[in-house]
């Protein structure tokens, strides 16, 4: 009989555990940029964290019941009461370590950041007439873990004295001083060009401010880029208001 009770309280804790571990890895798996391609981050979030929860579950739920005495069924409650604590506080434990240690997006007086940048074509690159994600493309690399696509505002497109200028806006997830904006176009030659950005990891109020025109100098292949083709980048940064 103590042998099922225990039992029945290790199983009620386990589901307890695999809802929390679900929900706080969902948070922390994106905290920590893991990648939505083909499913990658659900299935981490189903198959490693939701089996991992039922099972630090099970174990919590068994340890807890078989150290418990409380006799009857308010015994029992009170016993899968517990258990469920100390599960939850197992998990904000955990959780809250890997919170910290997180590289999180950075701020400014509190407002999340959005990069603001125009993308300067030289008539030596060809630019679709079409313009649409499939050929023009844009992505702003931090480091392995966060490397994001940027939107193209395509609707805003102009072509000043042969040059196209094309604006767009990227996510700042993690603080990072080496960022670089990856620029494409369609499958033109020496049209994937890499471009430094002089961004601190954690951009100041000055930032807010346009920057000078920076040119490539790389292509995505890591070959120099020719004078003549060089895209150039100015950018700021930008406060998302609450």
């Amino acid at each position: 009989m103590r042998f099922l009770r225990a039992f029945a309280i290790a199983l009620i804790t386990a589901v307890a555990g695999m809802f929390l571990a679900v929900f706080a890895s969902d948070y922390l798996t994106k905290l920590y940029h893991v990648s939505d391609m083909e499913g990658q981050r659900g299935m981490t979030v189903i198959f490693l964290f939701a089996p991992l929860g039922i099972v630090v579950g099970f174990v919590v739920g068994i340890v807890v019941a078989l150290c418990a005495r409380w006799p009857g069924f308010i015994g029992f409650v009170k016993t899968q009461g517990l258990s469920i604590l100390v599960t939850i506080a197992l998990a904000t434990l955990v959780s809250g370590l890997f919170w910290v240690a997180a590289d999180k997006p950075p701020k400014i007086d509190g407002n999340n950041l959005t990069l603001d940048f125009e993308l300067k074509v030289p008539p030596t690159i060809r630019v679709p007439a079409e313009s649409t994600p499939n050929n023009i493309y844009a992505s702003l690399y931090a480091s392995n873990r966060d490397n994001r696509s940027a939107i193209l505002d395509f609707k805003s497109i102009t072509r000043p004295d042969g040059y196209v200028i094309i604006p767009g806006t990227a996510e700042l997830m993690s603080h990072s001083a080496d960022r670089e904006l990856l620029a494409s176009m369609g499958n033109e030659i020496g049209a994937s060009q890499f471009i430094h950005l002089n961004l601190p990891a954690a951009p100041r109020k000055e930032d807010e401010t346009w920057s000078q025109w920076i040119l490539a100098t790389q292509r995505a292949d890591l070959s120099p880029v020719l004078e003549a083709e060089r895209i150039a980048v100015r950018y700021r940064v930008r406060e998302l208001k609450k």
